[in-house]
């Protein structure tokens, strides 16, 4: 006796097969993270159908039947994209497959499959397009029951070309749609797999080409193989709303647990579904899962990210592709990597870290096309995307645990992070999340955030939006740059929109080169392209075996780059505070042969700062003794960096009084090392190191400061040296007054009515008598504040 296993296969023997063999990926080396996805069993050979040609209604049937056959050995695959993506991956997969020649007539694809597995069918399951609940209860139905889901009009063509089957009709069964997911929740669920959970349907909100009838969804051969809720439920809707979630409840799920597909209110799924930890895998048009997921788990590297020296006057960029954590389009990728332009502009290129168990060979592809200048950084919020302020509190830190591993088993530097609001605490428990793993920053998508480095990892803006070619240029060319400081600025374009030109071909390396090119050839030596963890190496460098640091307490870049916490300090007209409980501490990495340091502040308030090796054993440095009144105050560190191998201090300041909210306000902090001598433009990057205080403004190439204004310089010289000048290239009517401790000032130079540009020069000799740390600070201010022609200071020179 044939049974009807053996029947398929004669079939398709018989069927003119064109049989292609491709090269076999070797084997994984290690285990990657797992047990997420469902896995289907490796078939030796596939056979292909090709359903481009079908109608929307018989895709549907097409990649149901896919996903029952499947269910044993992933056997079947399609083409169903409308060009020849899967084509594409299917020969980069490695499999031998066999392309099944289809049947004459309509729905060739559909009719050819059913000929060839109809035998292996329990029933087809009758739904009703206007119902779209009946359709995912007869995927439901059939997944468990061997069924195959079919509209009436399929089923009566079918039933008359190849012979009777058993019909259940299912389209009067319930009287709406929280009725018929009440049933399966009671007669289904209980069977369902509870590894995944799908939102996936028929769609009938988008554009007519769009909707389930012009373009349907083609997860569901994975639904289907999975043996996986799957519901079609709009979170807008009230009643629906609530559906999901006893959905969510009553599967039981475990935290972390993926929910496929995509939602009638897009996004904002995760805000139904992440508060009983269950997170979001965007992949409505992930096109045969069921095969995909029979691959072995793969584990992969990058390498760490590779630091610039940062240098003022310059702007480093770094640009990363959106989209890619959404399954369809890791799969769009391969026509995006198939370009001469491909890696001639370092990029960072999205992806979802999930598919090293759901589809492997996807990223084998994508590790090794990337090359030198391309990263691939996982998506938001790794290997999910949640809410993370919205997401089950008791599953946070499961989700935490499980997501640094996908991450670090995908080899991943740098990931996006949506909808975390900085500062907050689930944002502070990813970075604690990622210390040590490898996983270095974080490109953040909210707001315009500036620079934040809590705990060592560091999370930079991910940049504006980018969605038309020649908004690249437009952006870039309209930032300033500062000869103080390096800028660093990020790009983020929407592969769907910028990654395509105006025929809907892949664009994205293309556009980019262009762009770049430009730039650089219209602003040639302004800016600097990066990968995103190059980027984020690069931010870290400024912080490691320093040598010398200053910056005004203003909120910027520079000085965010060396936050290690901030504990609801706040911004007031240029200055951080902190009153109450409320604190903040930098952290500063010193070279490794410092050791003497001092630390000086031009601060206000009932302060109080402490010093730390580790950021735990504090210990008192500075405090403002009952006075609340700005004045400069400093610290040696000297003994902090004694048995401190890594030469790590930490500075912490909070509030003196905390019961009457004066706490600390700091304007500037200055950290300063031994030098011999100094020679400084301003205003210049080396200047502004030693700037401890700064009321003063910048014109062009010279520091100014009319009426009651002041610049104040501190250096610190070695210990040795007994004798050294100052010489400045000056002009107005400025007075120069030198101070062993920033209080105590004499004069050292002044313009005697003159106002032109001059060179002078100090004798500092009598400064470094009786001072054993050889500190000197010098001042500069209007020796005619009512005349606002005071101090313009264009070059000084510090001799011994």
């Amino acid at each position: 006796m044939i049974t009807g296993k053996v029947k398929a296969f004669l079939y398709l023997a018989l069927a003119g097969i064109l049989t292609v063999l491709s090269a076999v990926l070797p084997a994984p080396t290690a285990s990657a993270a797992g047990g997420a996805f469902p896995k289907m069993a490796s078939a030796g050979s596939v056979y292909v159908y090709d359903l481009r040609n079908d109608s929307a209604e018989a895709k549907l049937a097409a990649i149901a039947l896919q996903g029952l056959v499947n269910q044993t050995s992933a056997q079947v695959y399609v083409l169903i994209r409308d060009t020849d993506l899967d084509q594409k991956w299917l020969d980069e997969s490695g499999k031998s497959y066999s392309a099944v020649t289809l049947l004459s007539g309509a729905n060739p694809g559909l009719r050819t499959m059913y000929r060839d597995y109809w035998h292996t069918l329990s029933k087809l399951i009758v739904w009703d397009g206007d119902k779209d609940w009946t359709f995912n209860l007869a995927l439901m139905k059939g997944a468990l029951e061997n069924g195959l889901s079919v509209t009436d009009g399929l089923k009566t063509a079918l039933l008359s070309e190849f012979g009777s089957l058993t019909v259940e009709d299912i389209r009067l069964n319930w009287t709406d749609k929280l009725d018929a997911y009440d049933w399966a929740l009671l007669h289904l669920m209980p069977s369902l797999n509870k590894q995944i959970v799908f939102s996936a349907g028929l769609r009938t909100t988008a554009g007519p080409l769009d909707n389930w009838t012009g373009r349907p969804w083609t997860i569901f051969d994975y639904a289907v193989a999975s043996k996986s809720f799957v519901f079609y439920l709009d979170p807008r809707v009230p009643g629906e709303k609530a559906k999901i979630v006893e959905i969510i409840q009553a599967g039981g799920y475990a935290a972390g647990t993926s929910v496929l597909g995509y939602s009638p209110d897009a996004d904002d799924l995760n805000a139904t579904t992440n508060p009983h930890g269950v997170g979001y895998v965007v992949s409505d048009y992930f096109s045969n899962g069921s095969f995909w997921s029979s691959f072995p788990n793969q584990t992969y590297e990058q390498p760490e990210g590779e630091a610039v020296e940062a240098q003022p006057g310059k702007v480093y960029v770094s640009i990363t592709a959106s989209d890619g954590d959404n399954w369809q389009y890791t799969q769009q990728l391969i026509n995006h990597f198939n370009n001469s332009s491909v890696g001639q502009v370092p990029v960072g290129i999205t992806i979802a870290p999930t598919l090293q168990e759901a589809g492997s060979p996807l990223l084998d592809y994508l590790y090794s096309q990337a090359g030198d200048n391309i990263e691939l950084v996982a998506g938001p919020s790794g290997y999910q995307f949640i809410y993370t302020e919205d997401y089950s509190a008791t599953g946070y830190g499961t989700w935490l645990s499980k997501n640094k591993q996908w991450l670090s088993d995908a080899g991943i530097r740098t990931v996006n992070l949506w909808r975390s609001p900085e500062n907050s605490p689930s944002h502070k428990q990813m970075a604690d999340s990622f210390v040590g793993s490898g996983i270095a920053g974080i490109l953040r998508g909210d707001d315009a955030s500036r620079v934040h480095a809590y705990h060592g990892i560091y999370t930079v803006p991910q940049g504006d939006m980018i969605f038309n070619y020649g908004e690249i240029y437009n952006v870039l060319s309209n930032v300033s740059i500062d000869a103080n400081q390096p800028v660093f600025r990020n790009i983020y374009p929407i592969l769907a929109y910028y990654g395509v030109d105006a025929n809907g071909d892949p664009a994205f390396f293309d556009n980019v080169k262009a762009e770049v090119d430009r730039l650089n050839a219209e602003f040639p030596g302004k800016f600097v392209f990066l990968k995103p963890q190059d980027q984020i190496a690069t931010l870290r460098q400024l912080n490691t075996d320093i040598r010398g640091i200053s910056f005004d307490a203003d909120d910027s870049n520079k000085e965010r780059t060396y936050f290690y916490e901030d504990n609801f300090s706040s911004m007031d007209n240029g200055h951080r505070f902190a009153d109450g409980t409320a604190n903040w501490i930098y952290k500063f990495d010193l070279a490794d042969d410092v050791n003497h340091a001092s630390l000086t502040m031009d601060i206000g308030g009932d302060y109080v700062v402490e010093i730390s090796k580790d950021g735990t054993n504090w210990g008192s440095a500075a405090h403002a003794n009952g006075g609340l009144g700005r004045t400069i105050d400093s610290s040696l560190l000297d003994g902090w960096l004694f048995n401190n191998p890594t030469k790590t201090v930490y500075v912490k300041f909070s509030d003196g009084s905390p019961q009457d909210g004066n706490g600390p306000s700091l304007y500037r902090l200055t950290l300063s090392t031994e030098i011999s001598q100094a020679d400084l433009l301003t205003p210049s990057f080396e200047d502004n190191q030693f700037l401890v205080q700064n009321t003063g403004s910048i014109d062009g190439n010279h520091r100014y400061a009319d009426g009651n204004r002041t610049f104040v310089y501190k250096f610190d010289l070695a210990d040795s040296i007994a004798s050294a000048t100052l010489t400045m290239d000056i002009a107005g009517d400025y007075v120069v007054e030198i101070s062993k401790d920033g209080t105590n000032w004499g004069s050292a130079a002044h313009a005697n009515g003159g106002l032109g540009r001059t060179i002078d020069s100090s004798l500092l000799d009598g400064w470094l008598v009786n001072n054993p740390t050889k500190t000197v600070y010098v001042k500069f201010s209007d020796g005619s504040p009512q005349n606002g022609n005071g101090p313009s200071l264009y070059h000084l020179i510090l001799s011994s």
